[in-house]
């Protein structure tokens, strides 16, 4: 029988044949994480203090992030920091400061090639499924990764979801994870990989492609992987990776279902509070009075994302009072965003531009007040987020931030072209 690009990945880690419900030990190519009080600080304690380890067989593998509260507003932030950097430092890890956001920036780096097994507490190196790799989120049993350079899971079943067509203007792909929620419910998928191919994904570029990797755990996915094809070729040549292997399905592949997506049929939706299950088409709250929004986070914040909304900004301005905030999910893309003017235009038209951080997506800075409402590329829109908990946030992509922020009401971005 043949097999998901899940049960290949999985397979080659385990060094057997994996299938769906098998639990074996797999060996994962790369271990990682970033900065964050109660993680990487508890790991740091636990492997000295109490498990005794004064050494890694092979260093290599790690590689942390200091990519949360940053830079450090407060002493305790910075006590973080120090933490992580002593902990990178002791045991020979790579470290990356101030480079961006890490779900993000270990791609650029050349760390990712298509057929590899990532492990992270954070469900959001999904993200790397992009590439053609499998990166898991494994919070409760990180420790022991970081130790044994192992570890137990349980093999998943894979959801297909095939894309044929082509996105209007206006509409994102941002639009095409929530409409697949929408289709097949918030758990849709769960416990198992989603697995994106078919002749619709070679119409999305690679900065498109991210953002439906990197949501997979709102579908009730443990992650995501997209098959390979010249634009994967094309962005892993660009960073340096030139040895990798292609990842596709065997045609015999088994799915516990397989879902079909006309990106011609997609349109501009809204993901509404209270949670990132409810979503909306966007005529439902059009006209919805907004105060401020956010382009950025490990989902939203590359080139496309800023050109797309500024396909709106340019040649119109953010209202009076309104906040936009355009962060760059890393400093690469700032600094290509610079070279190319998309910066200047951004803050020609009212948008604050901001250093790489996770920050403004969990509320650290670009806070929320009472009663406030923002609309956001970040991950979540759960009560608390991004500051108030009687805020509200809703998600949505960055043409329709743009257009909410011209108007100051939620807004259809198709209006306005």
């Amino acid at each position: 029988m043949g097999q998901t690009i899940a049960e290949k990945i999985l397979s080659r880690v385990a060094a057997e044949t994996v299938r769906p419900g098998d639990e074996k030990l797999f060996q994962p190519d790369l271990i990682t994480a970033y900065d964050y009080p109660g993680y990487v600080d508890r790991y740091a304690k636990q492997m000295s203090e109490e498990l005794k380890i004064d050494r890694v067989r092979n260093p290599e593998k790690f590689v942390l992030f200091i990519d949360h509260l940053y830079p450090a507003g407060t002493p305790k932030a910075q006590e973080i920091h120090a933490i992580t950097r002593e902990f990178a430092k002791r045991y020979g890890f790579k470290l990356y400061e101030g480079h961006g956001i890490g779900h993000q920036v270990i791609s650029e780096k050349g760390y990712i090639k298509p057929g590899m097994l990532v492990i992270h507490f954070d469900g959001h190196i999904s993200t790397i499924g992009a590439l053609g790799a499998i990166g898991i989120g494994i919070r409760n049993s990180m420790i022991e990764a970081f130790a044994t350079e192992e570890v137990a899971l349980v093999a998943p079943a894979s959801v297909r979801i095939e894309l044929k067509g082509k996105l209007a203007r206006g509409v994102t792909t941002r639009d095409v994870f929530h409409t697949i929620v929408k289709r097949i419910g918030p758990a849709g998928a769960r416990q198992c990989v989603i697995e994106y191919g078919g002749p619709g994904l070679a119409n999305l570029e690679m900065d498109e492609r991210f953002p439906l990797c990197n949501l997979a755990m709102f579908l009730g996915g443990i992650t995501a992987v997209m098959e390979t094809d010249e634009k994967t070729d094309d962005f892993l040549k660009s960073v340096g990776v030139s040895e990798f292997t292609e990842m596709r399905p065997d045609r015999d592949a088994k799915y516990a279902n397989t879902v079909t997506i006309d990106l011609d049929d997609v349109e501009p939706v809204l993901v509404a509070p209270p949670s990132p299950a409810n979503t909306i088409p966007i005529s439902e709250a059009a006209g919805l009075r907004i105060d401020s929004g956010y382009i950025g986070s490990c989902a939203s914040g590359r080139i496309k994302d800023f050109q797309q909304a500024l396909e709106i900004l340019d040649g119109r301005h953010v209202a009076e009072g309104f906040r936009l905030n355009a962060v760059p999910t890393t400093a690469e893309i700032q600094a290509r965003m610079g070279e190319m003017g998309l910066t200047s235009r951004l803050i020609n038209a009212g948008a604050l531009v901001q250093t790489p951080t996770c920050d403004f997506c969990i509320g650290q800075l670009g806070a929320l007040t009472d009663n406030e409402r923002s609309v956001s590329t970040g991950t979540l829109n759960i009560p608390g987020r991004m500051g108030s908990k009687i805020a509200e946030i809703y998600t949505a992509s960055p043409y329709t931030i743009a257009a909410t922020a011209v108007t100051g009401r939620i807004t259809d971005p198709r209006t306005l072209f």
